[in-house]
Parts: structure tokens; sequence; C-alpha cells
């Protein structure tokens, strides 16, 4: 096996996340978590405006520009993703949003999208960009954007992971092991090395973005358990796409580190930083 290939530490699994219902209730959990924490939908940076066109990218639920379409009925939104099995049926958004199927990671750029949007909008692709290296789909990102257009790329920063005890006292061995064992994957699935993150504003740079934001702090102690039953989903859903072997492993540290979370009272928490990015064309 090639050590580029991008699938052989999750089973060959092209997606490592699950696309069920409860992979999009935590993915809109996530979401509103995500902008209470930083408190906005769109960078501060930037101004939406009547008859802008906005592009989310990596949409998943589509519920980012659910949400803003109703604050901003005379701005068009066109969410995409590679699938949309996680979006509602069209019958149900409202007139100015739109659903359209895009493979951004191994598709080209369609024509009609090029020097487009206003604004673009991409979170959470920390398992998805493969080799560490986001630079392809930066490119991609930028040709779509109208010249003074925003991209703007919000992620979690795993390298900056820490372990919160709600007393001095408490034990966290399997609760750290099941944090770090999809790391040690990245040995077979380079999408497990998410070391990118902190280079996103240079990458903007590199293709010739004008740097506007680099925001990155950690979480609120407040929300950490709420972030932290996110992140038990989110492991569930990564060993359901790794190899036999590495499933029937990771399932064991998993039951251990629930034992262990549930018998502090959940005074057991992740913490790491949240990094928002913006760059204009």
């Amino acid at each position: 096996m090639s050590d580029t290939d991008d699938s052989s530490g999750t089973g060959g699994q092209e997606y490592v996340l699950g696309r069920d219902y409860l992979a999009s209730v935590r993915l809109n959990l996530q979401h509103y978590l995500w902008v209470q924490e930083t408190g906005y939908h769109v960078h501060p940076s930037i101004t939406l405006k009547p008859g802008m066109e906005v592009m989310e990218v990596a949409t998943g639920t589509a519920i980012w520009s659910l949400d803003l379409a109703t604050k901003h009925p005379d701005i068009r939104f066109l969410a995409t993703d590679y699938s949309l099995d996680q979006a509602p049926p069209p019958e149900f958004l409202p007139r100015n949003v739109e659903l359209a199927e895009w493979d951004l990671l191994d598709g080209g750029v369609p024509e009609e999208y090029i020097g487009r949007f206003d604004v673009v909008h991409v979170r959470l692709m920390m398992c998805v960009i493969k080799n560490n290296d986001p630079s392809s789909v930066v490119e991609k990102l930028v040709k779509i954007l109208k010249p003074g257009g925003y991209l703007q790329w919000g992620e979690m920063d795993h390298t900056t992971h820490r372990m919160e005890h709600a007393l001095p006292n408490m034990t966290s061995e399997s609760f750290e092991q099941a944090v770090n064992f999809p790391s040690t994957l990245g040995r077979k699935d380079k999408r497990m090395n998410q070391s990118w993150v902190s280079t996103l504003s240079s990458r903007f740079q590199a293709v010739g973005l004008f740097p506007i934001a680099d925001v990155h702090a950690f979480r609120n102690k407040s929300h950490l358990s709420f972030y932290t039953d996110a992140a038990f989903l989110v492991w569930n859903e990564w060993r359901e796409g790794m190899s036999a072997s590495d499933k029937e492993t990771y399932g064991g540290i998993l039951g251990k580190a629930k034992r262990e979370r549930e018998e502090q009272r959940k005074g057991l928490a992740l913490n790491m930083e949240i990094r928002t990015v913006v760059g204009m064309k």
C-alpha cells in the first residue's frame, strides 16, 4: 500500500464520518455550539449586502446557509457538498437557498462558479483534507470568488487539544486514549494528520488572498461538556469506518472512556482551539 494512500486506516472509506440521522444531529449541534462560541455566522470583517451571492462549501446539513437565509432573504445562498444526503429536500428550503453536488476534492471547478461569489464559507474539513495539504482546495475556492470577495474557513485545531478536569484529582487515562487513537492512524490515513489547520492563513496568502483575520481561541468551559458529547459521536462514526482490527481495538478504548467519564459525572472534557481564517481576493 502506498504511503500516500488516504483510506487504508479507515477501512477503505472515502468519507471517514457518518451520514445517518445521528451524524446530522451531531453536525447541527456542532454548528450551534460554534455560533454560540464565536458569536457569528459570518466574521465581523465581512458585511453581507442585498444582492450578494454566497456559497457554502462542504455544507453537510446546510444548516449554516439555512440560518443565514432567513436573516438575509435578499441574498442568494448556494450550499454544495460531495453528497447531499444530510441536507433537507429542495421542497423544504427557503426560496433563496439552492443545493448542488460538487466534488471539491477530486472534481474540477464548474465554469458557472468561476468568479461568481461574494462570500465563500467552508468549515470542518479536518477529516477530509488529504496528505495534510489544503492547497488545491484553497486554489479552487479562490477561483469561485469575485474580485474583492471573501473566503471564510473555520476549523477545530486538533493539534492544540488538551484535557479539562472539573476537579484536580480526576483521572483521564482511558479518555485520553480515546482522543489520541484516531491520530495514530495518520501513518495509514493521511487525513488523520491535521497540522495543516494552523497554516491556513499562510496558505491563503500563497494564492494571493489579502489576510483579513486569523482568530483562534480555546472554547469556553461552559460548553465543554456539550462539545465532548459531540466528540463521542464523532469517535463512534470514525470507528465504523476503521479497518476490522482497529475497529475492535477502538471499541474497547471507547467503552472504557465512556465509563471513566460517567463515573466522574462527566467531569472530563476535551478542549481545543476554534480557528477562523478570512482572506479577501
